[in-house]
């Protein structure tokens, strides 16, 4: 059921002046910056909760995608992409945008998905002129088919130099169902190949990384994994590992090398409720991968997406994530508690990770992706969120010298 314009955009003030997550349940447990200071810029509040970063119109500058616009650097000024409807009151009907130039034109286009409908589109960027003219980009259909669809991954799984998208159901009985793409040269339009790695896909969340050192990307998923073959990958199923006994795991689970041991790790967000944990890869045993869990935070709930960059320029990637706002429209655990956007570094001396606030109760959280990129070309890594408290920039302006209040 698709909400009319009208009910959307009143339904959004409701939620920005009387739901706001400043308001139901403030909190001086935690300070409102840490360790780095980072100017903050609110594009949009709007219901969208996925975003890309590109260069839209060739200018040099990293642009921002957003839901059915996009926001031209510097000064972030709103340009129309798309029409996106509103389904179940509160829910743009996109769950995630990948920016990539799909034609071979020069001019990247926008890959999305959603969660209501089985099809899955590209939009065709119209541009120099089409852009000048506020053209609306033209959809064009990638894949039919994908029911449940909770979001999607970008990723080279075969090395080729092409990206695949990746998607993951919600449903751990479809298959996971990855889409190879063959890019279009000169402005022809690329074609598109759907295959299934492996049956059952088991559920909301995954990951994808390489997980047993044979330098070939695994995909992680709720209950294990699926080992990537050698050779051909397209023409085989994958190896199923059971690992686990995890559920409603976020999107995406980080595989990295956590405490610097040569071995992939795991770092999961417990998406619909509270939990922040990795998971430690041990010997083998019995010819299969041990793990042992470890706690990271359990203060908050809804972590939805995970981050790994290098925020503070040491050399050593952190932990991003935060919590989603709204989720299941609030009645996920901890829905009423303030919004919040952290980074976890890791500590060689106590094997932990040290938490750092990037934003706390001011209305920053998470949506679906988080893009940690140099939006501004000095060297330091920002970032940019988008949620249903608001579609944010955050430049990195390094470090304060300490917390504050």
């Amino acid at each position: 059921m698709t909400a009319p314009t009208w009910y959307g955009r009143i339904l959004a003030l409701i939620l920005a002046g009387i739901l706001c997550p400043s308001n139901p349940r403030s909190s001086a447990a935690e300070p409102r910056t840490g360790k780095l200071r980072f100017e903050k810029h609110k594009l949009i509040e709007s219901f969208n909760e996925g975003l890309a970063v590109a260069d839209v119109n060739r200018d040099g500058r990293l642009d921002i995608i957003a839901g059915p616009d996009w926001f031209e650097a510097p000064t972030w000024k709103q340009h129309p992409l798309r029409e996106v409807k509103i389904a179940e009151q509160e829910f743009f009907e996109n769950n995630g945008d990948h920016a990539t130039d799909l034609n071979g034109d020069g001019w990247v286009d926008v890959i999305s998905g959603s969660w209501f409908s089985d099809k899955v589109f590209w939009y065709e960027n119209p541009g120099q002129a089409g852009l000048a003219a506020g053209k609306k980009w033209q959809q064009r259909l990638i894949v039919t088919g994908q029911y449940s669809c909770e979001g999607s991954l970008l990723e080279d799984l075969d090395g080729d130099g092409t990206p695949e998208v990746i998607f993951n159901s919600w449903d751990k009985d479809r298959p996971l169902v990855v889409v190879r793409i063959k890019l279009g040269r000169a402005g022809r339009l690329p074609s598109f190949e759907a295959v299934e790695p492996g049956r059952p896909g088991y559920g909301h969340g995954m990951g994808v990384g390489d997980i047993n050192g044979d330098k070939r990307p695994d995909i992680m998923v709720a209950p294990g994994w699926y080992e990537a073959p050698a050779g051909n990958w397209f023409a085989v199923k994958w190896t199923f590992h059971k690992a686990f006994d995890l559920h409603h795991l976020s999107l995406p689970c980080l595989i990295v090398d956590v405490n610097r041991d040569g071995k992939n790790d795991i770092i999961v967000g417990q998406a619909h409720g509270y939990g922040l944990w990795w998971l430690e890869q041990g010997p083998a045993a019995g010819g299969e991968i041990t793990w042992s869990t470890h706690e990271i935070d359990k203060s908050f709930s809804q972590a939805h997406c995970l981050a790994w960059a290098d925020l503070d320029g040491d050399g050593w990637k952190e932990l991003i994530t935060g919590k989603r706002w709204r989720a299941h429209r609030g009645r996920d655990p901890g829905g009423s508690e303030p919004v919040c956007l952290f980074r976890y570094v890791w500590n060689t001396s106590t094997g932990k990770f040290d938490k750092d606030v990037i934003s706390y109760d001011e209305g920053i959280g998470t949506g679906m992706q988080i893009r940690v990129v140099d939006l501004d070309g000095d060297k330091r890594l920002d970032i940019a969120v988008a949620g249903k408290s608001g579609t944010y920039v955050l430049l990195n302006r390094g470090a304060t010298g300490g917390s504050e209040k």
